[in-house]
């Protein structure tokens, strides 16, 4: 479970659904199936992905070490 990793046309689904969720609820007098809109829009809210993290992100980023010599080495410190 990830944290702001959802995509924008899915939290704009489950914010939809929520609201079917309240509203099918009310409509039928049943209050406790409204409920069930809060961890909708919560999960909405945050942004969570119940997707497992596949590890293959692109990393852009690159660590380039520079070799330096004794008398920059000194003149560093």
């Amino acid at each position: 479970m990830r944290f702001f990793a959802l995509s924008f046309d899915k939290v704009v689904l489950r914010f939809f659904l929520m609201m079917a969720c309240v509203i099918v609820g009310l409509f039928v007098g049943q209050p406790l199936l409204a409920l069930v809109a809060l961890p909708l829009f919560l999960s909405a809210l945050l942004g969570v992905s119940f997707l497992p993290d596949t590890g293959s992100e692109d990393d852009s980023s690159t660590v380039v070490s520079l070799e330096s010599t004794p008398k920059q080495s000194r003149k560093a410190a």
